[in-house]
């Protein structure tokens, strides 16, 4: 199962004929930060445009995570797309990484055919390939970074069929994405979806391109924390960030739930992990009774706990 030669001859030809040019250097990173970052998944459901840009200075993110689902980011224009990576570095942040499409459209996912790397159906898995492709060519374009991956593998049943999809689309990524690029593939709150199953993985290509993007609210879900920290490192590219109360994938501001955080910056402090830390939030701005009245209260509080827990930690 390869992708079509025409596919990765458009993909390696837009790569170099759409390249931009003259991003200005992001301010100097909090020297405690371990890079941290901050994920556009806070805002999936706006536009990326001059209402959000100005909140990543305001709170002291000078990097960032784009959730590369539509409109919010308007990965199939990548004219439109490459204005977004303009007005962002104007604004002196910049792009660290990119999570890779997981459904068609914001406004529709809870319906619509979410992609899958790791389909059975070699259409679908293609059509996914593609997608994932397509933004991982726009990131080398604006000056290089992560994609992170999920697996997509169901609870149960994941192998040998669906570990197999998922191998081929990850070997014809590596063939079609320019090698500045490195892929993390996500832990996810399911068994098959455990650090040990991503390592296995990650394990059977060059470290520098491919490594774990360990999401500590799922870890803290599906196993214990702190043991997947310490199991990642070998392969440790890319931290997701959020809290929960270890049985729903709450997506809440470091602090708000049961993960032992101090604990946790120590192991990665052991680790030599030096970022990216991605705080991957929610938008508990929206619904009939809302926890935050606007985004600046969220960024506020989650900026509070992260100064705090740097400082705490040794």
């Amino acid at each position: 199962m390869i992708l079509s030669r025409s596919s990765v001859q458009e993909h390696k030809a837009g790569v170099a004929s759409r390249g931009y040019r003259g991003i200005r250097e992001p301010p100097p990173l909090r020297k405690d930060s371990l890079n941290v970052s901050l994920s556009t998944h806070l805002f999936a459901f706006h536009d990326l445009n001059e209402t959000i840009f100005p909140l990543f200075p305001r709170h002291g993110f000078s990097l960032a995570e784009i959730w590369a689902m539509p409109p919010h980011f308007p990965s199939a224009d990548l004219a439109a797309a490459d204005a977004v990576a303009r007005r962002m570095a104007e604004h002196g942040i910049r792009v660290a990484s990119i999570h890779a499409p997981l459904y068609p459209d914001v406004r529709t996912y809870k319906k619509d055919r979410w992609y899958s790397l790791s389909s059975v159906d070699e259409t679908h898995r293609l059509e996914s390939v593609a997608v994932t492709a397509r933004v991982a060519g726009w990131l080398a374009r604006n000056d290089g970074g992560t994609v992170v991956l999920h697996t997509s593998f169901p609870a149960e049943q994941w192998y040998p069929h669906r570990w197999g999809a998922f191998l081929s689309s990850m070997n014809e990524l590596l063939d079609a994405v320019p090698a500045g690029i490195r892929f993390a593939v996500e832990n996810t709150p399911v068994d098959s979806g455990q650090v040990g199953v991503i390592l296995d993985i990650v394990q059977r290509y060059p470290a520098d391109r491919v490594g774990v993007c360990l999401d500590l609210g799922h870890a803290h879900i599906e196993e214990n924390v702190l043991s997947a920290v310490r199991e990642a490192a070998p392969r440790l590219i890319h931290v997701h960030a959020s809290d929960n109360r270890g049985e729903k994938d709450e997506h809440l501001v470091p602090g708000k739930g049961g993960i032992p955080w101090s604990q946790v910056t120590a192991a990665l402090r052991e680790a030599d992990f030096g970022g990216p830390f991605t705080v991957e939030l929610r938008d508990s701005t929206r619904g009939e009774n809302p926890a935050y009245k606007d985004f600046d209260r969220i960024l506020t509080e989650c900026r509070a706990f992260l100064d705090r827990m740097f400082r705490e930690t040794p």
